[in-house]
């Protein structure tokens, strides 16, 4: 115990697991560990706060430092107005609390949101404030007092160019969603600046510093030469933009929907590259690419120089149809790819998603995947080989039949596979889903974990699920019996019409009773922590 005398970032991070606030209170030595614990009171306390000072004096009392380690959340409290209580916390949530005007009490609050605080117009006293969150408070003027804030948010705020022209040495600044603004030259110093959906900024000329930097929607930018420099940068929706050969050297680059975009040959060496939707792009070259997004490309069609990628994501890129290099790429998303056939390369990918490409048949060498899914691949029959998958998803393979082979997988989705009659194989599976599966009748799963039977409307017998932690029986109306299932943690019944019996039940956590039209009785459930009831239960 002496060390946490002596390591304060032990003592804090044994206190985020357990409360050592009554611990501090036995001895002296121990009582000057009190000043390192947060006291964060959630709504209903920060009213009492409000309303009580014998409340408040006492909480003040206890804590070493309200400046450090008092919370107070007041969020959609339309009664409150006078806010001079309050100067005295480190973090005050305000938001929505649509009739407060003066703020200048609150000058020494460390972490301040007052989002949609329309009646709010000065705000010179909050100059000292650490974080402030002013969104949408559309009726401030003057921001000149806020230079020194080291994270401003005035996203929605109805600014003018010379209203903000001082806040370039904010660290970092959300002007997003500020439609008036058109200069944007005195920004160039602030390290993360959030400028999106500006529509009427041309030119960026001057943000060459900045270190991530967000133009998503600005869509009167054509020039990005000058942002080489620039660590993580947005550019998103930004249609005007044509040549991009100066971001070779960006970390993250996204240019998602840059449909005038064609040429991308030069960014082989960006570590993060979003280039989805972009469909004027035909051909990519990925030497040191990380990650790279080509989702929506639909006019590539040979991927064979992207093998080296880590996590590559080609859905929805139709014309595809050789994917025998891409065995190398640790996650790979070929989702919604409707002409590739053969995938016998990729058995050594970690993460692959291959739903919704209904033309492959063969999935026998991609036993050794981790995260597989296969997801209305209408055409896969056989699925044997596939039973040393961590998690798979066959959800919608309406053509399985036998899984007797995948009695190992950790996490196996079969809903809605409607020819799977057998699944006695799969009772150590630790989470299964079966719901949909109209043709199973007998379920027998003692050592699964979690387990979704939902509609599955032929299951009436349910004595061997006593051992299920977490059940979901919704809407399995044959059931009449659940007497079986006092044990099971929690447990989903809503409209299971049938049951009327509800009275061994009481030792369950959670239990949703929703539309249980025919359950009357209730009284023995007084124990079950969370209990979801009809408005008829009641």
């Amino acid at each position: 115990m002496s060390n946490i005398f002596h390591n304060i970032d032990l003592f804090r991070i044994i206190n985020e697991y357990t409360d050592l606030r009554s611990l501090c209170d036995t001895g002296s030595l121990l009582s000057t560990l009190k000043k390192y614990i947060n006291y964060i009171l959630n709504k209903e306390y920060s009213l009492i706060y409000y309303d009580d000072v014998l409340f408040r004096n006492k909480v003040l009392h206890k804590i070493f430092n309200p400046n450090k380690q008092l919370y107070l959340d007041l969020s959609e409290c339309d009664n409150i107005t006078d806010v001079s209580a309050f100067g005295n916390v480190h973090t005050l949530n305000l938001r929505h609390c649509h009739n407060i005007i003066d703020v200048s009490a609150l000058g020494n609050v460390h972490t301040l949101y007052l989002s949609f605080c329309e009646k709010i117009t000065d705000v010179s006293a909050l100059r000292n404030v650490h974080t402030l969150e002013l969104m949408y408070c559309k009726n401030i003027n003057d921001f000149s007092a806020l230079i020194n804030i080291h994270t401003l948010d005035l996203c929605g705020c109805e600014i003018t160019d010379v209203s903000v022209s001082a806040l370039g040495n904010v660290h970092t600044l959300d002007l997003g969603s500020c439609y008036t603004i058109t200069d944007v030259s005195a920004f160039g110093n602030v390290h993360t600046l959030d400028l999106g959906s500006c529509r009427n900024i041309t030119d960026v000329s001057m943000l060459g510093n900045v270190y991530k930097l967000n133009l998503s929607y600005c869509k009167g930018i054509t020039d990005v030469s000058a942002l080489k420099n620039v660590h993580d940068l947005n550019l998103s929706y930004c249609k005007g933009i044509t040549d991009i050969s100066a971001l070779k050297n960006v970390h993250d680059l996204n240019l998602s929907y840059c449909k005038n975009i064609t040429d991308v040959s030069m960014l082989g060496n960006v570590y993060k590259l979003n280039l989805s939707y972009c469909k004027g792009i035909t051909d990519v070259r990925a030497k040191k690419v990380h990650e790279l997004n080509l989702e929506g490309c639909e006019n590539i069609t040979d991927v064979s120089l992207l093998g080296n990628v880590y996590n590559l994501n080609l859905s929805r890129c139709n014309k595809i149809t050789d994917v025998s290099l891409l065995g190398n790429v640790h996650s790979l998303n070929l989702s919604w790819c409707k002409n590739i056939m053969d995938v016998s390369a990729l058995g050594n990918v970690h993460t692959l998603n291959l739903s919704y490409c209904d033309k492959i048949t063969d999935v026998s060498m991609l036993g050794n995947v981790h995260t597989l899914d296969l997801g209305s691949c209408h055409n896969i029959t056989d699925v044997s080989a596939l039973g040393n998958v961590t998690s798979l998803d066959l959800m919608n393979c309406k053509n399985i039949m036998n899984v007797s082979a995948l009695g190992n997988v950790h996490t196996l989705i079969l809903s809605y596979c409607d020819k799977i009659t057998d699944v006695s194989a799969l009772g150590n599976v630790h989470t299964l889903d079966l719901s949909c599966c109209n043709n199973i009748i007998d379920v027998r799963a003692e050592n699964v974990h979690t387990l979704k039977l939902v509609f599955c409307k032929n299951i009436s017998d349910v004595s061997m699920l006593r051992n299920v932690h977490t059940l979901d029986l919704s809407g399995c109306q044959n059931i009449t019996d659940v007497s079986a299932l006092g044990n099971v943690h929690t447990l989903h019944l809503s409209e299971c019409n049938n049951i009327t019996d509800v009275s061994m039940l009481g030792n369950v956590h959670t239990l949703n009773l929703l539309n249980c039209e025919n359950i009357t009785d209730v009284s023995a459930l007084k124990n079950v922590h969370t209990l979801i009831l009809s408005f008829k239960n009641w």
